[in-house]
């Protein structure tokens, strides 16, 4: 199966509105750990993600225009998940709009 396949279903299962097993997202950050390409597409999916009311809300929390609120927020998640900083359970809580203060510092860039 070739590794763009692999991205987007992972990402996609992450993105959908059910909560991904934590194998699946043990194995998401495993993914974009080891490549760029991933990071990157995995970016690009969760950028889709965003409506017009998840844009504004983005960008009032990072600080960033509406217009790039979605890549900004879609960064510094992945880049917390992939350092560790951002667990499982505070991925869960994100996909259930629980944004504790240690996601809204996640998303602030702090």
């Amino acid at each position: 199966m070739p590794t763009r396949t692999i991205i987007v279903l992972i990402a996609m299962a992450l993105l959908a509105a059910c909560v991904p097993t934590r194998q699946e997202y043990d194995s998401f950050v495993t993914l974009t750990q080891g490549s760029a390409r991933a990071r990157n597409e995995a970016v690009n999916i969760c950028v889709k993600s965003f409506d017009a009311n998840a844009r504004r809300n983005a960008g009032i929390v990072t600080n960033a225009s509406d217009k790039d609120a979605p890549r900004v927020a879609c960064n510094r998640l992945l880049a917390a998940m992939i350092s560790g900083r951002a667990t499982y359970d505070d991925f869960v809580d994100s996909k259930s709009h629980k944004f504790t203060p240690k996601l809204i510092k996640i998303f602030q860039g702090r």
